[in-house]
């Protein structure tokens, strides 16, 4: 005669059912967390270089966004790279401002190049990372270098490197020699430098002119660089051999653009014809078909001149 089943074996399918149900509100509640977390969505955003010259094919072209920190967390939201880190001080003599450090991928086991990018008037490279900063940070990557973007300490207008040009070089060159070089994995030998509009002319004014030993790499000044009066220092036999420097300007950039009065070609035929005159062997002009003062290829530029340091 069959016997009935125990209490306990009548409640194990009830029990397993409970516990398949419970699993299954356990993770539905885990990816509504993961949905509405964008801090853990395994879907950085990205950022499209081919609007600073790469083409769509390039590996380089989609890097992820960097972005500035909103608020405070122990997971990573810039994207800055592991030797990467946003918005650091310096002070030097009094001096503050601030700088970004960003690492598209580095390897530390292989030499390290250090690229120091000049913003424009008004910074917008530096508090605004996720363009074209972000695309000049892979395209440093990809050469094993890392990119910096210092802010210039007269900030107090329109944030220029130009108009107070002797103190931002002071502090400037403290900041690579202080700082940079000390504390990054970096090979002094390996130091070249980028800017645009207002930094290229603090590169051919100022770093150009004065602090030449800071560029052991070359130098690409884009939409400006104009020719200063004299150099401030002489200039050394091999420093007028092997210096790379590059004047890039779109062929629309003549100032005759309402939104832009800067006439860039002007600038850049000058500055390029000072220092040739001066005994650099090293230096191109590259005019633009079909660029002006907002459209540059920045990107393809700083690959081309690490390319061919």
């Amino acid at each position: 005669m069959p016997t009935a089943p125990s209490r306990t074996g009548a409640r194990r399918p009830g029990w397993r059912l409970i516990s398949v149900l419970a699993l299954l509100l356990v993770l539905i509640a885990s990816a509504v967390v993961v949905a509405v977390n964008p801090l853990r969505s395994a879907d950085a955003p990205t950022t499209d270089c081919t609007t600073y010259g790469l083409s769509s094919d390039d590996p380089r072209a989609h890097p992820h966004t960097v972005t500035l920190p909103t608020r405070d967390t122990d997971e990573d939201q810039t994207q800055a790279g592991a030797l990467g880190a946003l918005q650091q001080t310096f002070t030097s003599r009094g001096v503050t401002s601030k700088y970004h450090v960003l690492d598209g991928g580095v390897d530390t086991r292989r030499p390290v190049g250090l690229v120091v990018d000049l913003h424009g008037d008004g910074g917008a490279e530096y508090s605004e990372p996720g363009g074209r900063t972000t695309c000049l940070a892979a395209v440093a990557a990809s050469h094993n270098d890392l990119l910096v973007v210092p802010l210039t300490p007269d900030c107090r207008g329109a944030c220029t490197w130009w108009e107070e040009l002797r103190p931002n070089l002071r502090w400037l060159r403290a900041l690579v020699q202080e700082r940079l070089l000390p504390d990054l994995p970096v090979q002094r030998d390996r130091v070249s430098w980028i800017g645009y509009s207002g930094g290229a002319e603090m590169l051919s004014y100022g770093v150009l002119s004065s602090a030449r030993d800071l560029v052991t790499g070359g130098a690409a000044m884009v939409g400006g660089g104009g020719a200063p009066d004299s150099l401030d220092s002489p200039a050394t036999s091999a420093q007028k051999q092997d210096l790379l420097m590059r004047w890039y300007a779109g062929e629309d950039d003549d100032g005759t653009d309402p939104n832009s009065d800067f006439n860039a070609v002007r600038a850049a035929r000058e500055g390029q014809r000072f220092y040739e005159k001066s005994g650099f062997k090293r230096t191109q002009l590259s005019l633009m078909p079909g660029h002006n003062h907002f459209n540059m290829p920045d990107s393809t530029i700083l690959d081309n001149l690490l390319t061919d340091e």
